[in-house]
């Protein structure tokens, strides 16, 4: 997502002399409130992709459940992603480049559907073993493959993937495990996640890969932990995921492995995503128990990012050029005053512009063409939030 450097120049050679001609300087960011049906009051981004179209849900007063939409890039007004036939509410998880959604659908929790929508918006159900109480979809890639899980009893689940025809694969466990999940694909086919046994004494999770063809295989761990769980892997490879040493129960410290399978430990924190050349962002908690916005570099190094006037942060997307969105909030502890900030790849700090509903938001994701997506808050006079609404921000 190319941010031009607002002080470039360009050399333009009239005869013989050069003559310096500044660039125009970058249009500026503008917000605005992506639209919503009729009843509806408030509305969530569950994922942006690279053509600027966003997936959320919204929610229709007096209702206690969502509604998937999908905002088209381009095009004015919105497209709803109905649930299954015979179903009341559906909520999206994850949207591909090419336009495939995934999500959940169901008359009531927890009994979910795992459901597919092509880029037409037409939902297809996702099978699930029999047997099962529910299922998940957590991702999908630009072949309409999706993974995910089943929920079994004993406080089980199983990981899944669908191929783009809709058949289904049992996904396997490692040896001695009884449940698992798998969270991402690329496009490739490479999907990751993680295996554990949940029954007698229980144990750390096992952080996974599954190939193309199903085969699952552990990914390593740095010296001193006894587990990790994964939650992302990038089209070349690149693994984010979060591990637990030996001695502890929290799942607390930032892992990265590389596309050569090679693992580094890139500190305490909370990563939230991680691009192609392996720099991951989150929210550090090496000083700050309330969590530091922070970029783990690819070269081993920690970047505390600028948080202007804040006590806290979280830097929850970074796009393949190293540009990074998240929000702060305030001193008060107040959660729903947040903050959208954009850092670019320098590490210089941009809050975000208001929204029609004032100065409050959260931003969620970037993509490679600097499209920005998250959500804006209205407040009432004491502060206090009274809605939420999907945001897109862009040049």
């Amino acid at each position: 997502m190319p941010f031009a450097a607002a002080a470039a120049t360009a050399l333009l050679l009239l005869g013989s002399a050069p003559v310096a001609v500044a660039e125009p300087s970058e249009r500026p960011l503008t917000s605005r409130l992506l639209p919503i049906p009729p009843g509806g009051v408030h509305s969530f981004v569950r994922g942006l992709n690279s053509s600027g179209t966003v997936v959320g849900d919204y929610y229709v007063e007096g209702s206690d459940g969502p509604l998937a939409i999908r905002w088209n890039a381009g095009r004015p007004g919105y497209t709803r992603l109905a649930p299954l036939p015979g179903e009341k509410f559906s909520r999206t998880t994850a949207l591909s480049d090419r336009g495939w959604a995934v999500g959940l659908s169901y008359d009531s929790l927890p009994d979910t559907n795992p459901v597919r929508w092509t880029p037409g918006a037409t939902p297809t159900r996702l099978t699930l073993p029999g047997g099962s109480r529910g299922g998940n979809a957590s991702a999908v890639n630009n072949s309409g493959v999706v993974v995910g899980d089943a929920s079994e009893g004993n406080n089980r689940s199983r990981p899944l993937r669908w191929q783009s025809d809709g058949s289904r694969t049992d996904l396997p466990l490692l040896p001695g495990d009884d449940s698992g999940t798998a969270t991402s694909v690329n496009d490739a086919g490479t999907a990751v996640g993680w295996t554990e046994q949940r029954d007698g004494t229980g144990g750390p999770a096992h952080p996974v890969r599954w190939n193309r063809a199903g085969a699952v295989s552990a990914l390593p761990l740095p010296a001193g932990f006894v587990g990790a769980r994964t939650s992302q892997i990038t089209d070349n490879g690149v693994v984010l995921g979060h591990g637990r040493l030996a001695g502890s129960t929290e799942y607390d410290r930032v892992l990265v492995w590389a596309a050569d399978g090679t693992v580094r430990d890139a500190g305490r924190g909370r990563g939230y995503d991680v691009n192609r050349a392996g720099t991951a962002v989150g929210a550090s908690l090496e000083d700050n128990p309330n969590g530091d916005t922070a970029r783990w570099n690819a070269n081993g190094t920690r970047t505390v990012l600028a948080n202007p006037a804040e006590a806290a942060g979280e830097v929850l997307a970074i796009n393949n050029r190293g540009a990074a969105v998240g929000y702060a909030w305030p001193p008060a502890g107040n959660w729903a005053l947040d903050k959208a900030l954009l850092w670019k790849p320098d590490g210089t700090v941009v809050p975000l512009p208001a929204s029609p509903l004032g100065p409050y938001a959260a931003a969620f994701a970037i993509n490679d063409a600097g499209v920005i997506a998250g959500f804006a808050v209205g407040t009432d006079g004491a502060g206090n939030a009274t809605t939420w609404r999907a945001t897109v921000w862009k040049r």
